[in-house]
Parts: C-alpha cells; sequence; structure tokens
C-alpha cells in the first residue's frame, strides 16, 4: 500500500457541544500509480478526508499511511517533506494566489524550501511547461488577469514545481467552461499513464473522470460505503444511483441496451468506448 487509512476518525470541535464526526473508521489502500476516484454527494466527508492525506488534518483516531509510514503530524520537518511529495490542489485554488506575477506564484514554493536562483528559474519553467504554458508569455503576468483555465493551470504548476508524487485535486473542475475541462483531464491522464503519477482525485461528478479511473471510493455520511475497482463499482448502478451518485450518460445507455437483451459491456465510459463496443456487436452478428 503506497497511501492509505486504518480506521481512521475524524471529528471536528471534539469535546464540545458542536462537536461533528465527519469520518468514522475509513480504512483503503492505493497502490502507486493508481488513479482514484473519491465520491459521495456533498457532506459526505470527501474533502475531509483528502485533507488527511497531506496531513493538514490530523485524525481524531485511527491513521495515515504513506509510503509505509505513519503520518502524525509530530514534526514540522516531516510535514514539510510530505508535502513536497503529495500536492494537494483546492477547488478553487486560484482564489488563493497572492503573488503579483506567474513566475513568483510558482516559484513560492520552491523559494521557501530553500532553493534559489537559477535552480528556482528552472522549477518554474519546467512546471509551466508541464502544463502548457509557454514560460515566455506567461511568467510576467499577473495572475488574475488570466481566463479560469488557464488560472486553474497556473495552480496546478505551483504544486509539480515540488515535483509530488501523489497529486490530490478536490473538485477540480468547479468554475472551468467544456474545453478547460477537457484541458484539465488530458493533463491528468499525462501525468497518471506518462509520468507515472499518483492521481487521487474527490468529485461527485462522473462524466469526465469515470474512464480515467482504475479505482474508486464512495463516502456516505462519513463512512466508506463502496470501495473496488472502477469496473466493480460502477458495476452497481443501483446502489450509486442510492447514494446520489449518477453514471455518466453514455453508460446508462449501454446498461438500457444491455437490459433490453443487446449482448454489451455496461463498464463504458466514453462514446469512443461506446461506439467501438456497438461496432463490435455489429460485426460479430
Amino acid at each position: 500500500m503506497f497511501i492509505g487509512t486504518e480506521k481512521l476518525t475524524h471529528v471536528y470541535m471534539p469535546g464540545s457541544p458542536f462537536a461533528a464526526e465527519a469520518l468514522r473508521d475509513i480504512s483503503f489502500g492505493i497502490e502507486k500509480g493508481d488513479f482514484t476516484l473519491i465520491l459521495g454527494r456533498s457532506g459526505s466527508g470527501k474533502t475531509t478526508l483528502i485533507q488527511h492525506l497531506n496531513g493538514l488534518l490530523k485524525p481524531t483516531a485511527g491513521m495515515v499511511f504513506f509510503d509505509q509510514e505513519v503520518i502524525d503530524g509530530k514534526k514540522k520537518q516531516n510535514l514539510l517533506l510530505l508535502r513536497r511529495r503529495i500536492g494537494l490542489v483546492f477547488q478553487v485554488p486560484e482564489e488563493q494566489f497572492f503573488s503579483e506575477t506567474v513566475y513568483d506564484e510558482v516559484a513560492f514554493a520552491p523559494r521557501n524550501l530553500g532553493f534559489t536562483g537559477k535552480d528556482v528559474e528552472n522549477k518554474v519553467t519546467s512546471a509551466l511547461g508541464k502544463v502548457g504554458l509557454d514560460p515566455d508569455r506567461f511568467t510576467e503576468r499577473h495572475p488574475f488577469q488570466l481566463s479560469a483555465g488557464q488560472k486553474r493551470l497556473v495552480a496546478i504548476a505551483a504544486i509539480l514545481s515540488l515535483e509530488p508524487e501523489v497529486l490530490i485535486f478536490d473538485e477540480p473542475t468547479a468554475g472551468l467552461d467544456a474545453a478547460g475541462q477537457v484541458t484539465f483531464f488530458d493533463l491528468l491522464k499525462r501525468f497518471n499513464k506518462d509520468e507515472g503519477l499518483t492521481v487521487i482525485i474527490s468529485t461527485h461528478h462522473l462524466n469526465e473522470v469515470a474512464s480515467l479511473a482504475n479505482r474508486v471510493l464512495v463516502l456516505e455520511g462519513g463512512r466508506l460505503a463502496l470501495q473496488g475497482s472502477a469496473e466493480e463499482i460502477f458495476s452497481k448502478r443501483e446502489e450509486l444511483n442510492r447514494l446520489g451518485l449518477a453514471l455518466p450518460p453514455v453508460t446508462d445507455i449501454m446498461y438500457e441496451l444491455n437490459q433490453n437483451g443487446l449482448p454489451v459491456k455496461t463498464e463504458v465510459f466514453s462514446l469512443a468506448e461506446a461506439r467501438r463496443e456497438i461496432n463490435g456487436l455489429k460485426r460479430r452478428r
């Protein structure tokens, strides 16, 4: 297990009249290189869970593991090292911009880790290149003068400047138009498949990401309701509907075709896959 939890429980404001249990007895494991979805309706505990994975929150009970070690948060230096290896991108990360230029925004983390001069410049240039932003065009621009999609890419570049092994995203498509979403998920596919990064996404929307994932966790009321491979979880249409999650429309169509007597696979998450499956059915007949 590369990253995961054992009987993780989290209570906000414990011991007070306002105590609220957000997570209860969550146990799971993710392997290196996995692309994992954490699903659940709003309020199910997704954000609380991912904030434990890089030490932003401490468990009320249970443990969090990374690379065979327990994340305990007892030493500041250990947490700094952890956050270099596990990058967390918040729901609308550009709201946390505070630098005057794109260069300074992406350079902030490397500078705080002690890098200077050419080393910082190389890290900024590399990170911007990885997200498809030309350093010659963007480094001197003000972050708030960029489009929503470009802002999101700068936020991701700021994380990539640390050269992490894990990328975690909380509802990553919030505020992005359709073109921005396509660009974003193309990047994630490349980071995962080509560069071997472990990717974890917390979301309640499946349309864009179902075809990318190989592992799925489903939360309900702070508990782990389902976990397994993408094929296993997305084959449970009725249970997912009960948990307030809708499959991608193309998957629903394949289910309907199957239930009406056509022997097609239901674990289909994109139009291209559906086209191949239906064309294959025609050839078999």
